[in-house]
């Protein structure tokens, strides 16, 4: 612990269990807390130029690469003043040469040999290779191990590497870190074999006969039970060469017509995976629903190369009615996508037309609503109606004229509402065509009830 004295506060060491270390301000007053960023940058600019001033401090290279990794381990700063502060303290370390194969900011190495101690299986902890040096690419400036020819099989290991110094004289100049820990997957292709799937009565599982799958081809299979019978489902995991593989993840999916899905995990026995569906135990959680179930197969690892979702096909299950009391399926989720798709066919059937009269009829009645027309055009006949009273001048005989077409516009618009017109639009314009008429049928009648006066005055 290192304590200025002109503030009452104080820097404690912290090694976390990953291997960085960092120094963080332990409070002692109600001073601003820094961070430990900003302290393990201030601590490291400090003993930098104690070590500049003093010649030369003894620092042990675990210590000093484990605050690099602190530093390294940040990534983007989230203020130009903690981004100041991450660089600055990696530049101090860049001066002192600490360095693990390469230097904190990426600098090129001394000449050194990077040796894998061991790799060990991550679920048995067992070794599988030990002692292998690991080349040198010049032209690409990084270490490999070919390791085909070691015949490694597909899983996850656990690599521990040890870094030596070709020069004695660098050791007081680089720090190595000591031995490095690494995870790594080793990928392949899982092969599928002896899979086969089945139903059979429950007091008959050696009796069962079992259809055979071939996982490499599309090819689905059809099965039908009832609530009395079980389905088994077998097959083997093989990796290249030769051994059985334990996937992280394999679940079998039954997939009702009604969208309810039912998950079950596949456990690992005598080589093999194998799982037993007794229908009779799972009519509740199947909610007694019968009908058709899609059968899906998930095998999934991060060292399978080929991990898949298969439909391997599908089920014909007759279950029981269920009690009044049953429980009912759970609502499905609804896809939010789905009101952006296609909408289903709207099918409507017209009801068929009622009975209409005859033709004759038809033109019958119309011949009578054609009737008082006619006795309207006689009747103007017999009182001698004509046009003597229209107006001489210029400027009454136009508004006169305007008059009488107005009245005309009006019976055709009742005639274009009668065949296409909606109500709206005739009567806007009906009301347009009423202010016409009403001005020219004002100057028209006023023309008309002067002239008759004169004709009384005389």
């Amino acid at each position: 612990m290192i304590s200025p004295g002109s503030r009452r506060s104080a820097y404690q060491y912290v090694p976390p269990d990953d291997g960085t270390l960092y120094f963080d301000e332990k409070h002692v007053d109600g001073s601003e807390y820094k961070g430990p960023l900003t302290t393990t940058a201030s601590v490291v600019r400090g003993v930098t130029a104690f070590a500049a001033v003093a010649g030369k401090l003894n620092i042990p290279g675990d210590k000093m690469l484990g605050l690099a990794k602190f530093f390294l381990s940040i990534g983007v700063p989230g203020s130009t003043k903690d981004l100041f502060n991450q660089i600055d303290a990696l530049s101090c370390l860049e001066s002192n040469r600490q360095v693990e194969v390469t230097t904190v900011f990426g600098s090129a190495a001394p000449p050194l040999t990077v040796n894998l101690v061991q790799a060990s299986s991550y679920d048995k902890n067992t070794p599988v290779l030990e002692n292998q040096e690991l080349q040198f690419d010049t032209e690409n400036n990084i270490h490999y191990l070919d390791i085909l020819p070691l015949k490694i099989d597909v899983g996850k290991y656990t690599l521990e590497f040890e870094i030596s110094l070709h020069d004695p004289e660098n050791l007081n100049i680089y720090a190595t870190g000591g031995r490095a820990n690494a995870l790594a997957f080793l990928t392949g292709t899982i092969k599928v074999d002896k899979a086969q799937i089945g139903v059979f009565d429950s007091d008959a599982e050696s009796a069962a006969t079992m259809q055979k799958l071939d996982l490499s081809q599309d090819n689905r299979i059809s099965l039908a039970a009832n609530h009395l019978q079980m389905m088994r489902l077998t097959f083997q995991l093989v990796t290249p060469l030769g051994h059985n593989f334990k996937p992280h993840q394999v679940f079998l999916k039954l997939r009702h017509e009604s969208k309810v899905e039912h998950i079950f995990a596949l456990e690992s026995s005598a080589r093999q995976f194998k799982i037993i569906l007794d229908f009779l135990g799972l009519v509740e959680k199947f909610y007694y629903l019968s009908g058709r179930y899609e059968i899906e197969l998930a095998i999934g690892d991060a060292a399978m190369e080929n991990s898949f979702l298969r439909v391997l096909g599908y089920v014909d299950l007759d279950l029981p009615e269920p009690p009044e009391k049953a429980s009912r399926p759970p609502p499905q989720p609804v896809d939010p996508y789905s009101r952006f798709g296609p909408k289903p066919e709207i099918s409507h059937i017209f009801r068929s037309p009622e009975k209409r009269p005859p033709e004759e009829l038809s033109f019958a009645f119309l011949a009578l609503t054609l009737v008082p027309l006619v006795g309207f055009l006689i009747g103007l006949l017999r009182l001698g109606v004509n046009f003597k009273g229209f107006p001489s001048s210029s400027v009454p005989a136009l508004f006169s004229i305007l008059f009488h077409a107005g009245i005309a516009a009006v019976l055709l618009l009742y005639g274009l509402f009668w065949l296409k017109l909606d109500l709206f639009t005739t009567l806007k314009a009906l009301g347009l065509l009423g202010v016409f008429l009403i001005f020219v049928g004002h100057r028209t009648l006023s023309h008309l009830a002067s002239t008759s006066a004169k004709l009384k005055t005389n």
